[in-house]
């Protein structure tokens, strides 16, 4: 393991940290979610006990200070209770996306050492097929609690049997394969029925497939004592007085990997800790804060800004309850802090036009400056006044923020990757400038490597957030640091007051027959305007050893060349049409670029392009399947 030794900035550990406000504001509400419909609320005493407990049964289950244990499973106050029990028994938080495939699912798992897992019912199952690859997994958490009727317990222990015998009777009587898969799919939803489970609400309840191969796998781990439920862990003892270094590893979190398999990148409570106090400081925020956690609580983004920093300073976090009813609860929770990417914000800007363009009179109303004011009232009254939009994860287009302004709503956009834990800069009340990534934070350094003629160069980046390595990496740690400096693999531009731009990736980078330099990215954002083109990615197609011409690949929207299609009353657009209408929207979309940046020739794909579970192209796995060589 190859490790970057720094001096301590923070001085303390995230769960540290988290005690203070949770000794200061006992009583105050700390976490929210919706149970049948209805808002739940656990304050700030009750998730310092709780968490308390869950640290001291994993103690007495064998858990050692050091050791790791990963959290598989769906935002939810249990799932930070669990990351703050981890913590506070002195083990390794690893968060695990819950959207990986089986292989991914298997690599990080096995790489990262986890001896104990949390998890939920609906990613158990994929859990237990790779029980046999796992050596190291010692015990599974599921985070649900144990049936509370005794009844339910007999009917668990009567149906097991039941399934057992059936079992005996496709074997022994060589039932034929059809007719075992019938009865099979019969049973099941009448378990379902039975269970009062519905189809909508599968994900959420503990439900499994009762002729599932690893139930066997199930049973013994269960009769093991090593796959137990949620209340078998909480134990109320003491927890032992143990000193823990802010530059000890508190979380491994594993990259998307747009460009490969993940790595595990280690960050120390004082990476975090640092993290959470200049973003407290940049974005002057305190104990008033509320967020609606709605991205993935795996990533660093949200973990850190959306969830430990409110918690640090005695605010509140909602969590929302879907992507579908995410309107519904901006509504009813009006955040004040809201973390999104950008292609949430494109969807929330195009529904509130669309809304305001269904109405004459809101229309005329809001085209003029002068009376704007009279329907954007309504819009801030919705969401809540004063509510600050935070952009990350991928860059925002400068229009979505234009009509963000217009709206009179404030978007502040940051940039920051998992290996800074994660904000290295960010827009700020007072300190907003259009196309920019905003200031840095505080303690923060950037420098720009190999400058060209306009300034532009890749990203390095030195301070208390930079991660500490690579877990069990070393060649890929070494790769990026570079006494203490993040190579970030970004290209971007620094002006004279401070104010970071991100221009694109240096893997990435096209160069053109004359030697000029186009970045894909910048491309894209104005490819990406079109009502045709649902998704695009630019690449350098090979005319030379050492020149590229600008390509595209182009997934149209095919909903919208249908509206188009009725509209002009052509009826169904042949493959033809679709291409003349796509290439009329390339030639229009780069006649605001400079030449040598417009893309010379386009391929329309039937299919979604592949993407990482933060939704940015697999640019490798697109680039594998193309020639990029004539």
């Amino acid at each position: 393991m190859s490790c970057v030794i720094r001096p301590d900035h923070a001085m303390t550990t995230i769960d540290v940290l988290i005690e203070d406000a949770c000794r200061k504001f006992a009583d105050k509400v700390a976490l929210r979610h919706k149970v049948n419909g209805i808002w739940q609320e656990i304050s700030y005493g009750s998730l310092w006990t709780l968490s308390d407990q869950l640290a001291a049964g994993l103690l007495k289950n064998g858990f050692r200070p050091g050791e790791h244990a990963a959290l598989l499973a769906s935002s939810s106050p249990r799932w930070v209770i669990s990351y703050l029990g981890i913590l506070k028994a002195g083990g390794v938080v690893v968060p695990i996306d819950k959207e990986l495939k089986s292989a991914e699912l298997r690599h990080v798992l096995s790489d990262c050492g986890a001896v104990v897992l949390f998890t939920e019912p609906p990613y158990c199952d994929a859990v237990l097929e790779l029980i046999p690859h796992l050596p190291a997994l010692n015990r599974i958490f599921t985070l649900n609690s144990k049936p509370r009727k005794s009844d339910d317990v007999s009917t668990a222990k009567a149906l097991e049997a039941l399934l057992d015998e059936w079992q005996n009777l496709v074997t022994d009587l060589a039932i034929p394969e059809e007719k075992v898969s019938r009865v099979e799919t019969l049973a099941s939803q009448v378990h379902r029925l039975l269970s009062g489970v519905s189809s909508a609400s599968r994900d959420t309840q503990e439900t499994f497939d009762l002729f599932s191969p690893v139930r066997i796998t199930r049973k013994e781990l269960t009769r093991q004592g090593r796959l137990l439920r949620w209340d078998d862990l909480i134990h109320n003892a003491p927890l032992p007085q143990r000193h823990r270094n802010p530059q000890d590893v508190a979380v491994v979190l594993y990259t998307s990997g747009t460009t490969g398999r993940s790595k595990g990148a280690m960050l120390s409570h004082a990476n975090i800790v640092s993290n959470i106090r200049g973003a407290t400081s940049h974005f002057k925020v305190d104990e008033t804060i509320h967020t609606l956690s709605f991205l993935p609580i795996n990533h660093v983004f949200e973990q850190v800004c959306g969830v430990l920093l409110p918690l640090s300073l005695g605010g509140k976090v909602s969590f929302c309850e879907s992507l579908k009813k995410l309107g519904e609860n901006l509504a009813e929770v009006k955040p004040t802090f809201f973390l999104a990417v950008p292609a949430v914000y494109r969807m929330i800007l195009d529904r509130i036009m669309k809304n305001i363009g269904a109405k004459t009179l809101s229309q005329l109303l809001f085209s003029f400056p002068v009376t704007r004011h009279l329907v954007t009232a309504k819009i801030k009254q919705t969401f809540g006044p004063g509510t600050r939009f935070i952009s990350g994860g991928a860059a925002l287009d400068p229009a979505i923020a234009s009509g963000f302004d217009r709206l009179g709503l404030s978007i502040y956009q940051g940039y920051g990757i998992t290996e800074t834990s994660p904000i290295i800069s960010a827009e700020c009340p007072g300190n907003k400038r259009l196309g920019t990534v905003g200031l840095l934070l505080p303690e923060v350094e950037v420098r720009i490597d190999s400058p060209d003629e306009e300034m532009v160069g890749e990203i390095l980046v030195k301070g208390p957030n930079v991660m500490l390595g690579y877990y069990m990496n070393p060649q890929a740690t070494a790769e990026v640091l570079d006494a203490g400096w993040y190579r970030t693999g970004d290209l971007g531009r620094l002006s004279s007051d401070g104010f970071l731009s991100i221009c694109g990736r240096v893997k990435n980078l096209i160069v053109t027959p004359n030697g000029k330099n186009v970045y894909p990215e910048e491309v894209e954002n104005e490819l990406i305007k079109s009502p045709y083109i649902a998704e695009v990615m630019v690449y350098g197609h090979k005319v030379g050893p050492a020149a590229e011409e600008v390509h595209a690949l182009i997934y149209p929207d095919q909903e919208a060349v249908d509206d188009y299609s009725r509209m002009g009353g052509k009826g169904l657009m042949s493959e033809a049409d679709v291409e003349a209408l796509l290439r009329k929207e390339v030639l229009a979309a780069c006649d605001g670029l400079a030449d040598y940046k417009r893309v010379r020739k386009f391929t329309i794909r039937e299919d979604e392009f592949p993407k990482t579970t933060t939704r940015k192209i697999k640019r490798f796995a697109v680039e594998a399947s193309i020639s990029t060589k004539d």
